[in-house]
């Protein structure tokens, strides 16, 4: 292995597989199909190993640039073992400091401002969670030193920002797990969310692949949106008149879909803040080989 191809995010991705590997041999005895998460971290640590031998090698620079959103999806989609682990939602809780906030439980209070256009709007503004980051690392990619072909530490401060901010609600997930105000409340709704043409496909489509986890708290949405725009601010100015009304009105849809309470925002925004933070220092360490960035 040559120093000089590892990367902070490759490091992180390996210490959360790590971790995420403990949990389950830890609490199988908890977990019935607990063989199937293993099986798959395992097979996640291998392909990052490969990913940092390969780096500069024989891999393409794109594929090992945007690998870490690979285990990001992956191992999202297994935290549907959380209600295993910990049965009692926390709701309640989140609820309460909502009401302490507020004086109301948001999502019921919107419900006299719902109508068909605003919820079509909202649910199209959703997706921007699925869209603006890609644009970003998209853009940030294509400004890589034509020298190496390897991004460069842009790249990385935002890659490595947007992991943590994955990685570091799923902990929360697991900690404080909640299903939101969609579920939590759904039998002090009166008016159903209805849009005029793409609202209800979205939204089925989104159950479909998502499911339902216990991933309300904090707003990952909110999270990573917000690093993104930060760093398209700071390193393609060109592309935030774009992204920036989209990325406001997607969080804004998190709370009018019944998706996130206002502590869950709240708490995505603070999540993002540290995340950026974070980055920037661990960027800087001195791993082997490789050039602090800036």
């Amino acid at each position: 292995m040559r120093p000089r191809t590892l990367k902070v995010v490759d490091l992180v991705t390996l210490l959360v597989l790590s971790g995420f590997i403990l949990l389950v041999v830890a609490t199988r005895h908890r977990l019935p199909g607990w063989h199937g998460p293993l099986l798959r971290y395992g097979v996640l640590v291998l392909l990052q190993v490969g990913v940092i031998v390969g780096r500069g090698r024989c891999l393409p620079p794109v594929f090992t640039a945007f690998f870490p959103l690979i285990p990001i999806l992956a191992i999202f989609d297994t935290l549907s073992f959380i209600p295993q682990l910990h049965p009692e939602d926390k709701d309640l809780p989140l609820l309460a400091m909502d009401r302490a906030l507020l004086g109301v439980d948001l999502s019921l209070w919107l419900e006299a401002y719902t109508r068909p256009w605003l919820t079509e709007l909202m649910q199209v503004s959703y997706l921007v969670y699925y869209v603006v980051p890609f644009l970003v690392l998209g853009a940030l990619f294509r400004r890589r030193p034509a020298e190496t072909g390897q991004p460069g530490s842009d790249f990385d401060l935002c890659v490595t920002a947007m992991a943590l901010s994955h990685y570091l609600a799923f902990v929360w997930y697991l900690t404080v797990p909640a299903l939101g105000p969609r579920f939590a409340l759904a039998s002090r709704y009166h008016i159903e969310l209805t849009g005029l043409w793409l609202a209800a496909p979205i939204h089925d489509a989104l159950n479909f692949l998502e499911g339902i986890k216990r991933d309300a708290f904090p707003s990952d949405h909110t999270s990573v949106a917000l690093v993104s725009l930060y760093y398209a601010v700071r390193f393609t100015p060109r592309l935030v008149p774009f992204i920036a009304p989209g990325v406001f009105l997607m969080i804004l849809s998190t709370m009018y879909l019944r998706y996130h309470y206002l502590v869950d925002v709240l708490a995505g925004a603070l999540l993002a803040a540290c995340c950026i933070l974070l980055s920037r220092l661990l960027c800087r360490l001195p791993l082997p080989g490789a050039t602090p960035s800036a």
